[in-house]
Formats: C-alpha cells, structure tokens, sequence
C-alpha cells in the first residue's frame, strides 16, 4: 500500500472515531436537556429535536416501539 493510500485510510478511520464521539456527546446533552421531564415530555422533545425512534430508545432504556407507541398516543391527544 502507498503512503497516500495509508493516510487516507488513517483519516477514514479518524472520522468515523470522531462520529461515534460526537454521538456519543450528542446523545449525553440530549439527556441533560430533559432531565426532570416526564417520560412522555422527553420522548416528545427528543422527537423533536430530530431523534430517531431507535435513538431515543436507547436513550430512554425502552423499545423503539414503545416509542412510537407513545408518539402515536401524544399526536392523538392534540386533536
């Protein structure tokens, strides 16, 4: 393999270090921004704020389909 090549490589392999560190530190902010809410508070706040179903699961320490269960159930309360 060439130099270029190597160094190519290393520098993918830095990014994607960088992008599971910026995850990481966006999902720890995440929680600290709804610390105290209620659970459907934060559900609804991390939805939308843009997080994925699966992401504020995980967060929450509940299925992706609990989720969207409450969501459905918040979306349905406002008409």
């Amino acid at each position: 393999m060439r130099r270029n090549e190597t160094e190519s490589l290393l520098n993918v392999e830095a990014s994607r270090g960088n992008a599971d560190y910026l995850k990481k530190l966006t999902h720890l902010l995440a929680l600290l921004v709804v610390k105290g809410e209620s659970q459907s508070e934060k559900i609804k706040l991390l939805s939308g704020a843009g997080f994925s179903n699966t992401d504020i699961g995980k967060l929450l320490v509940m299925t992706s389909n609990s989720v969207n269960v409450a969501l459905h159930r918040l979306r349905s309360k406002k008409h």
